[in-house]
Order: structure tokens, then C-alpha cells, then sequence
């Protein structure tokens, strides 16, 4: 009977554990996508993609891990410190993951 307790217990503190954990994260992507899209629209623009709003977000977040891994690892640069800071580096990031699609993608004839 007191291992069920304990068990139960066990049980409930990792169900708030991972109520918390899933709200983090939820709240933590919100600002993402918006700055994703930001730096997708941008960079979308500065090359001439043609991916639509939902590709512009996609790159623009993928460009922002992207471009938060590199620069904090070879320039020790925290990305997060601002929104100004968050933006740019997305920027760069989605601009680098736009050319290697470019460059891999085969040309199309419209």
C-alpha cells in the first residue's frame, strides 16, 4: 500500500512537471514564430524566395537556431539578449538557409 502512495505521488509531481514544461515551451515558441517570420520576410525579400508566409516563418525559425549556434559558438554572442539581436541573427540565418536551397534546388523555367 504505501509503495501505490508513493508511486501516486511520483506520478502526480511529474504530471505538474510536465504541465509546466509543456506551458514553457508554448511560451517560449510565441515569440519565435513572431520573430521568425520577421526574419523570414526579410530574408525572403533580400534574395527573392518564393515560399509563401508559412515557408517565411519555417526558415526564419530554423535561420534563428541556426544562426544562434553559430554565433554563440564562434562569437560568443548571446542572441537572446534583445529582440533587435534576435531578429538580425534569425535574418542571417534564414539568408544562409535560403542560398543552400537555392543553390541545391534544380532551376525552374516559368
Amino acid at each position: 500500500m504505501q509503495l501505490f502512495v508513493i508511486v501516486a505521488i511520483v506520478a502526480i509531481l511529474l504530471m505538474i512537471w510536465l504541465s509546466f514544461s509543456i506551458i514553457g515551451f508554448v511560451l517560449h515558441m510565441i515569440p519565435a514564430i513572431i520573430i521568425g517570420l520577421i526574419a523570414g520576410a526579410i530574408a525572403s525579400a533580400l534574395v527573392g524566395s518564393r515560399h509563401g508566409i508559412f515557408g517565411d516563418i519555417v526558415l526564419g525559425v530554423f535561420g534563428g537556431v541556426l544562426a544562434n549556434f553559430i554565433f554563440g559558438l564562434f562569437f560568443h554572442v548571446a542572441t537572446q539578449a534583445n529582440i533587435l539581436y534576435s531578429v538580425f541573427f534569425a535574418t542571417v540565418g534564414a539568408i544562409i538557409i535560403l542560398l543552400i536551397g537555392k543553390a541545391i534546388s534544380p532551376r525552374r523555367a516559368y
